[in-house]
């Protein structure tokens, strides 16, 4: 194990009285043995997880809007629960049930004369393109089961028996079933053939990562598995375990014992081999390309000033690092593929996360617009100019190279990226915004 205790770049002065290092590591940057990758690991298979957007530079048209008009019998909030290309699977409650409609997200257009009914279970789409939905406790039509969904009529063909799935995830070729209570998780074939199967201590809730699965449990423990044999390849209670574009990092929340492992994405799947490690460091929450770290902690010897440090998860280097006492220690935004840090009189410049190049800067905003300040705000994505960012009012657009508000829209609900797409959920309507 090597142990880097001094900035190995060079400190450039930039205007405002912040300092950026350009360093292949930092202080608190402990680098270990790990997997040699060769070539180039592929990008996440969910670009919404990055926060990339398409481009967003003039305030969006609604593409489409769906409601109880479209989705018949919808009585709730709809979601967007799975995505196979302009292809976008869509739940929505019916009463106590759910129902799914495939719609193409070009045009919102319904594929289906009528939705599927899944009565208390769920329905996803793997990577082979196919549709499966657990059907259960429906009191009339199918009867429980397993089935594949044809994707040009919507008719149900049952593959398995049924079961009592409440939760469905494609994963390969496959599907990952969580059972009624929540403690269970099972990867099944399409045709109900069982690869393995696991009881967990709390409710379970799964997501994927480049392969991967990832399990969250209500106890505060967090598995990432190996889609194989249900193993596990990283797990760890009081934690946090973060997706970025070319691995995961897994943050320690114990206190005084916060720390951040790096794990980089290969062929099989996830290294359960950190590469990396930086002690007394948390990661910055928000969807981006790369992992943003600032000191966590008492006692850090970063403590005491503004202080983040952008790590590449596939070799567990330290790519750059920015600090400065005038810098905020709590206001820095992770954007897609930039990064906004403020001052502490809470003017603001755009980095690139990459490279730590200098983008554009923010006066501090106006006092009689608190709803333009970033520090109140979350980030939605950025595209290659423009980062768009909400809070519970109204969503903000900035030109990433000046700095300037481009637009706002007012809304009434929250926004996500879906695929790099805008979609605002407000009421019981789903509504995706057109790029420019």
């Amino acid at each position: 194990m090597s142990s880097r205790s001094s900035f190995a770049g060079r400190l450039s002065h930039l205007p405002g009285g912040m300092a950026a290092v350009a360093a292949l590591g930092a202080a608190a940057l402990v680098v270990t043995a790990g997997v040699v990758l060769s070539g180039t690991p592929e990008s996440a298979p969910d670009a919404s997880i990055e926060g990339v957007l398409r481009s967003y530079s003039a305030e969006p048209d609604a593409a489409w809007t769906l409601d109880d008009g479209t989705l018949p019998g919808m009585s709730g909030p709809a979601t967007v629960a799975a995505t196979d290309g302009h292809r976008w699977l869509i739940s929505y409650p019916v009463g106590i049930k759910h129902e799914f409609m495939l719609i193409d997200a070009r045009s919102g257009e319904p594929q289906w004369n009528s939705p599927v009914d899944a009565g208390f279970g769920d329905c996803s789409i793997n990577d082979r393109r196919q549709i499966g939905c657990a059907v259960r406790l429906r009191i009339d039509g199918p009867e429980n089961g397993f089935y594949l969904v044809d994707q040009h009529d919507g008719s149900l063909t049952r593959t398995a028996d049924g079961d009592d799935t409440a939760a469905v995830l494609g994963l390969g070729p496959d599907f990952v079933h969580v059972n009624q209570s929540g403690y269970q998780v099972s990867l099944r074939s399409p045709d109900g053939a069982t690869a393995w199967s696991r009881t967990f201590a709390g409710a379970a809730e799964v997501r994927k990562a480049h392969g991967a699965l990832i399990v969250d449990t209500s106890d505060d423990a967090h598995h990432v598995i190996d889609p194989a044999d249900g193993t596990d390849r990283i797990s760890c209670t009081q934690c946090t375990v973060d997706v970025f574009e070319s691995g995961i990092a897994v943050t320690d929340t114990a206190y005084g014992a916060e720390s951040v492992s790096f794990h980089p994405f290969t062929e099989a799947g996830v290294s359960d081999e950190a590469v990396g490690t930086a002690r007394r460091m948390r990661v910055l929450r928000g969807p981006s390309t790369l992992p943003v770290i600032a000191p966590a902690g008492e006692g850090s010897s970063l403590d005491a000033a503004g202080h983040y440090e952008i790590v590449d998860p596939a070799t567990g280097d330290g790519l750059w690092q920015i600090g400065d006492p005038e810098l905020s220690k709590a206001n820095a935004r992770p954007c897609g593929r930039v990064l906004s840090v403020a001052r502490k009189d809470r003017s603001r410049v755009f980095f690139d996360l990459a490279d730590g190049a200098r983008r554009g800067a923010m006066p501090p905003p106006a006092l009689d617009d608190p709803d333009a300040a970033i520090d109140a705000s979350s980030c939605v994505g950025a595209s290659d100019d423009v980062a768009v960012f909400a809070n519970p009012n109204q969503l903000t657009a900035y030109d990433i190279d000046s700095g300037a508000q481009l637009w706002n829209r007012t809304v009434l609900g929250s926004a996500r990226d879906v695929d790099g797409y805008i979609v605002l959920s407000e009421g019981a309507t789903l509504t995706a915004l057109r790029p420019n």
